[in-house]
């Protein structure tokens, strides 16, 4: 009997743990994200644009040069706050085709890590947050793609990241991906077996997010486990710093 009400407390603080891992982890998605710094300018930069979206085109009514046009835009269905499935835009910019997305050609598509911040700033409320109202980043992280690096647990000191080129992903490449997207893959999916295959998926903007199993995009590898520890890291690091030959 003794040893049942043992057991029983050992499940129940293990649950209560996982329960409470899990909560911290979604309340701690975005709160390092600043709008004005962080988000805005990605609008700006990429839809806010003569012709397209900004206060004097007004492209299909929707304006996106500030946090109320942007809220506004659609009948307020362009962001819906904690949920990317119904939020218009997300919509749009993780589009498989570069016909639906946005921005349309011949204008490039956001990277991997813009999303990924779009991402965040949407599940953590899409906050109107300016300067000084979240905390300084790590100041070893940029301010452009590489602030939204996916970080990986359990890198390993031993895991160097800096100046990566592609000898230094390619085996990564091969172990996890040849099985679907090399010259034995279903003619319905690419090839990823050179430099230029696997450039232009990471100029897409759909590497970054397939590898780290964004919602909104066909996660990579298929049907198996995302990448951890110091392959994901260099995988990452690789893709926001330019994807170097």
């Amino acid at each position: 009997m003794r040893i049942r009400i043992i057991c029983t407390l050992i499940v129940i603080t293990l649950f209560v743990t996982s329960w409470t891992a899990d909560y911290e982890s979604v309340n701690d998605t975005g709160d390092d994200i600043c709008f004005e710094r962080d988000v805005l300018p990605i609008f700006l930069e990429n839809c806010a644009l003569s012709g397209c979206h900004n206060s004097e085109s007004r492209k299909h009514g929707n304006v996106f040069d500030s946090y109320d046009n942007i809220m506004n835009s659609n009948k307020g269905r362009s962001i819906i706050p904690y949920n990317i499935k119904k939020s218009k835009v997300y919509k749009k910019i993780t589009e498989d085709t570069s016909e639906d997305r946005m921005p349309p050609p011949p204008n490039p598509p956001l990277t991997g890590a813009e999303i990924s911040m779009i991402n965040k700033w949407i599940m953590a409320g899409a906050p109107n947050s300016k300067y000084g109202d979240v905390g300084k980043k790590n100041e070893d992280i940029s301010s452009s793609n590489s602030d939204t690096l996916v970080k990986s647990e359990n890198t390993g000191s031993d895991c160097d990241t800096l100046n990566l080129t592609y000898k230094d992903v390619q085996p990564i490449i091969e172990k996890n991906c040849y099985k679907c997207h090399s010259g034995n893959a279903p003619s319905e999916l690419f090839n990823l077996e050179t430099y230029q295959q696997v450039k232009e998926k990471g100029d897409e903007g759909r590497l970054f997010g397939a590898i780290n199993h964004l919602p909104g995009f066909k996660s990579m590898p298929r049907k198996a486990p995302k990448l951890v520890g110091c392959e994901l890291a260099k995988f990452n690091a690789w893709i926001n710093n330019g994807m170097a030959e």
